[in-house]
């Protein structure tokens, strides 16, 4: 390790010392040995999704296992009913709780450094994403420019980029853009599909993509999932094939 490697720990420590670390969530001292910004309190409420879920949207599954125990691959009604153009998808904890807080905290209160927090706590408790997000291309879903200006960074982004860290031979491509603004928030699901149709395109970017490669779309909540549909909808016209979704949470 050089000079400056040495002086930035240093100086962290010393910091660290000063001015201990608060939990972004509740305000509590972390330890400060594995999360920087996430008390052990906090960390061990994350909904984590265990539980059986539907192979293509994530959602937790109940009643409906039954009605699908001779699926190789549960899939829930609506996605029955309504199948998405993407093959697989899986989100990491429940949006309730801590893991709405965190997600929240991310989006809303310019906690980019959560990221690092976000990598490490998948890395610890859900190595299924690591292995779904093994040597594919993770496309963030964008955040139209003024949006993006305001807030300072695209959380799904930094979700994306979390994910990378953890999962072998993955990258990050902003391979769409968004074309024009609008907000989700509020609208029944019929309502958010008609809303964001036309909504992406392409970027220049993906030409640099081959494509017959894994491309996972990145975001940090599925709801009803008309976003990431409407995503993989523009990725597939450009001519990728194999398409998936990687959300932070479901809910």
């Amino acid at each position: 390790m050089n000079f400056l490697g040495r002086a930035k720990i240093i100086l962290g420590f010393l910091l660290d010392c000063l001015f201990p670390r608060c939990c972004v969530l509740c305000n509590r001292k972390t330890d400060g040995d594995e999360y920087c910004n996430l008390c052990p309190s906090c960390v061990a409420k994350i909904p984590w999704i265990k539980t059986a879920r539907c192979s293509l949207c994530s959602r937790p599954m109940g009643d409906e296992i039954e009605s699908n125990s001779s699926d190789c691959a549960l899939v829930c009604n609506e996605c029955r009913d309504d199948p998405p153009c993407f093959s697989s998808g899986m989100s990491c904890w429940l949006y309730s709780g801590v893991g709405r807080d965190i997600v929240l905290t991310l989006k809303y209160r310019n906690a980019d450094f959560l990221a690092n927090d976000i990598s490490k706590l998948i890395k610890n408790n859900c190595q299924e994403v690591c292995s779904f997000a093994a040597n594919s291309v993770l496309i963030p879903v964008p955040l139209h420019y003024f949006r993006r200006v305001k807030r300072g960074y695209n959380q799904a982004e930094l979700i994306a980029h979390a994910v990378a860290k953890v999962a072998d031979g993955s990258r990050v491509v902003n391979a769409l853009s968004g074309k024009r603004k609008t907000s989700q928030a509020r609208l029944k699901r019929t309502e958010r599909l008609v809303n964001v149709k036309n909504m992406f395109e392409c970027s220049n970017a993906t030409d640099a993509i081959a494509k017959d490669s894994k491309i996972i779309v990145v975001d940090d909540v599925a709801t009803t999932g008309a976003t990431v549909r409407e995503c993989c909808r523009i990725l597939r016209m450009a001519g990728f094939i194999d398409l998936h979704v990687l959300t932070l949470s479901y809910g």
